[in-house]
């Protein structure tokens, strides 16, 4: 979103122990830690973050063995699709063209309608105190835009991440990402987003269909703006207004709240 404002402390470890380094030094000065991958889903205050901001970008590396696939926490998750398409195998097709990492796709349980992270995770390591954790998908409790680590159930950092998925041509792979590809372009709008705002209802319309009935296609907050293009993306054309944005969901939750009774949840992570 290109919005918020600086870190107290900021760290971008190149490995494990580096991390765990920086984790244990924030735990034991009494500093909150936020582990950031490409941010492609958090908004922070203006006011910026009084903590340690902890980025995953440097830890990379893609290991393939047969059917299972390793990434590193910090690859981007389209790079990763990418690259499993290209060998023949399926599953991650959906996730080209998304613009996350590979941890917080796990955390955030990142997907599309066809297809999200808890369909071939098989399972993650994780970094804890009592150092690193081969957890199974399930022990994750993925669910819709949620794991067990969004719920506070689960504290650590994921640091690697690994897939099952499926033997395929490798021509018919890249063909069924580029159309993902393709598709993800015709919807979404250019400019500085963080995609989707806000959590599809359980049932009935989803929150780009209640939000387009509302009418909050165009609706503004400064330089923040609901696209013309998709009623559940806002641009930004600022820079340091996250109050822009935060007044702007606000102001579409509202809308929604009044004209059908449903109060949206937001999918993207706030630290206001």
């Amino acid at each position: 979103m290109r919005v918020g404002g600086p870190a107290r402390f900021f760290a971008e470890p190149n490995g494990i122990e580096s991390a765990s380094g920086a984790i244990a030094w924030a735990k034991q000065a009494g500093t909150p830690v936020v582990v950031l991958g490409a941010g492609t889903n958090i908004v922070f205050a203006d006011e910026g973050f009084p903590g340690l901001v902890l980025r995953t970008s440097a830890l990379r590396g893609i290991r393939i063995d047969g059917i299972r696939v390793a990434a590193a926490a910090g690859e981007p998750l389209s790079r990763l699709a990418w690259s499993a398409c290209e060998r023949g195998l399926s599953g991650l097709e959906w996730a080209c063209g998304i613009p996350g990492s590979v941890g917080g796709a796990v955390v955030m349980n990142a997907g599309t309608r066809d297809g999200d992270v808890s369909g071939m995770l098989a399972s993650a390591d994780v970094l804890t105190d009592e150092g690193v954790r081969t957890l199974s998908a399930d022990s994750l409790r993925l669910g819709y835009r949620t794991s067990a680590f969004l719920a506070g159930d689960l504290r650590g950092t994921v640091v690697e991440a690994t897939f099952v998925l499926q033997e395929d041509d490798p021509s018919a792979c890249v063909d069924r990402a580029r159309t993902a590809l393709a598709e993800r372009v015709r919807k979404l709008p250019v400019g500085a987003s963080a995609g989707c705002i806000f959590r599809n209802p359980d049932t009935g319309p989803t929150a780009g269909q209640l939000l387009d009935r509302a009418g909050c296609k165009g609706l503004g907050v400064g330089r923040a703006a609901v696209s013309s293009r998709h009623a559940n993306v806002i641009v930004n054309e600022g820079v340091a207004n996250a109050s822009d944005v935060l007044a702007l969901i606000e102001r579409m939750k509202r809308r929604v709240l009044d004209a059908f009774g449903v109060e949206l949840r937001e999918e993207i992570v706030i630290y206001s």
